[in-house]
């Protein structure tokens, strides 16, 4: 190019150079946004010829559901995918009907509760909705609370943890007071004791739903959430005590508990304490529980007398179906009906292996960990006995390396005796050493590897529900 002398004549080539640039610039960006809708409209003709997108909304929303099990926010990521994935994900109210918050730190508050206002709007007029709250330290969950008991009667699950609150239990009460739930099956409250006044919080916090709840089915109740009282419902199925913070109960106390859920299948009770010294005489029978198969307990190890209370009163011969953890005495119990027997870190001492054997005359299954006693009632520190004959699967988690051999010999004289183990399982400990150590058992018994967690419970149950259960920390 050949460039002008002077100035004005510079200064007008380089305006003109200026808007030639604009212009192509313009033209540029134009064949860039008519490449991408190119490409947009491509990728449409592409999608909609999937087998996928012809599928009838009905169904692919069902997919979606189904997904949501293993994925709790599929709904956020099939919203992501395409305009007609998030028209129906939106339009999906089911997908929003499963509420998690987790408040861990003040910005975490308002993004929360924009989420379950979102939740709860999508989820429709009439969708029943469960919501999981949990909050750390002392940070506010008013508001959310304000906007549950605003929703409550399309409300089927609750479950609120606090783990160090202290108007913890002041707050829930304040919001549930004088509420109806007519939908709720599933109630659980977990309040750890953050310091205050003691006493005063446990007798002077109000009892909730006090018009009634009249669907629900399983309460589960932590620590110092106990004075909050929620009123008893004949339908209540399974119960959850979780005895840390909460104050003792007097043997009244507790049989008026028990008594008042005549319709209790499963119960659960996690270091509960018993003031034996009041009215221990007058409830030497076991408590009326016509329906109850399942029990968990875990024991206060250094109060024998409590725990011995926590068995008198209850009708040991219905259960079906048992789980001992951190328990040392049976003070003679007998469990005639027991099919599946779990055992974990239970100490009992040799002179009651005997008993043990004779107070389960009808296992089927029995789980157990490796440094259990009961393994001498195995018969892994003796030659074999014959005990328990119907016992047909058997559970161990953390085997040892040395009890192999005697193991064994169990599953090969049980074979002899016409009372095999149809059915032996490990957990992970023993994967690089069990299949080659017993290679025989698998001629004598089917051999297999379970998982390392334990088993949901109630047994059956899914393991998702049940929120913060706490019954195997610590």
């Amino acid at each position: 190019m050949l460039l002008p002398q002077s100035v004005p004549a510079l200064d007008s080539l380089l305006n003109s150079l200026r808007n030639q640039k604009t212009d192509l610039l313009h033209q540029l960006e134009k064949i860039d946004s008519d490449i991408a809708a190119a490409e947009m409209k491509r990728a449409k003709i592409i999608n909609d010829a999937a087998f996928v997108y012809r599928l009838p909304p009905e169904l692919l929303s069902h997919i979606f559901l189904l997904c949501q099990k293993d994925e709790p926010a599929f709904q956020l990521i099939a919203a992501r995918v395409c305009s007609p994935w998030r028209v129906l994900a939106v339009g999906t109210r089911t997908l929003w009907t499963d509420i998690r918050i987790s408040v861990i730190e003040q910005s975490h508050i308002q993004p929360g509760l924009d989420k379950m206002e979102t939740y709860l709007s999508r989820s429709g007029p009439s969708s029943l909705f469960a919501v999981r709250l949990d909050v750390v330290d002392d940070l506010e969950f008013a508001p959310f609370m304000k906007l549950i008991a605003t929703h409550i009667s399309r409300c089927a699950y609750l479950s609120v943890h606090a783990s160090a609150h202290e108007q913890a239990c002041s707050l829930l009460g304040e919001h549930l007071e004088s509420l109806r739930a007519p939908h709720l099956s599933y109630l659980a409250l977990h309040v750890n004791w953050a310091g205050g006044d003691y006493d005063s919080m446990m007798f002077g916090t109000p009892s909730i739903f006090k018009a009634g709840v009249p669907s629900l089915n399983v309460l589960q109740l932590t620590g110092i959430a106990s004075v909050l009282r929620p009123p008893i419902s004949g339908a209540i199925t399974t119960l959850y005590l979780d005895g840390v913070y909460m104050m003792e109960l007097t043997v009244f106390e507790y049989c008026k508990i028990l008594a008042a859920n005549h319709s209790l299948v499963n119960l659960s009770l996690h270091r509960i304490s018993i003031d034996i010294d009041h009215s221990m005489s007058t409830h030497s029978r076991a408590v009326e529980l016509p329906m109850l198969r399942s029990l968990r307990i875990r024991t206060n190890a250094i109060e024998p007398a409590s725990n011995k209370a926590l068995l008198n009163v209850l009708p040991l011969s219905r259960l079906e179906s048992l789980v001992l953890y951190e328990v040392d005495n049976l003070y003679l119990s007998e469990f005639p009906n027991v099919k599946d027997l779990s055992l974990h870190r239970c100490g009992f001492p040799p002179n009651q292996i005997d008993h043990l054997l004779l107070a389960f005359p009808s296992v089927v299954r029995l789980t157990l960990e490796s440094d259990s006693l009961l393994y001498m009632a195995l018969g892994m520190h003796h030659e074999p006995t014959m005990m328990w004959p119907k016992l047909r699967t058997l559970c161990i988690q953390g085997l040892q390396h040395s009890y192999a051999p005697a193991l064994l010999m169990l599953v090969q004289e049980r074979s002899k005796m016409n009372c095999p183990l149809e059915s032996l399982y490990f957990d992970s400990s023993c994967h690089g050493w069990a299949v080659d150590t017993l290679r025989a058992i698998t001629t004598l018994t089917k051999f297999s590897y379970t998982y390392d967690y334990l088993d949901p419970w109630p047994p059956g149950s899914d393991m998702d529900s049940v929120h913060r259960d706490n019954f195997w920390e610590g």
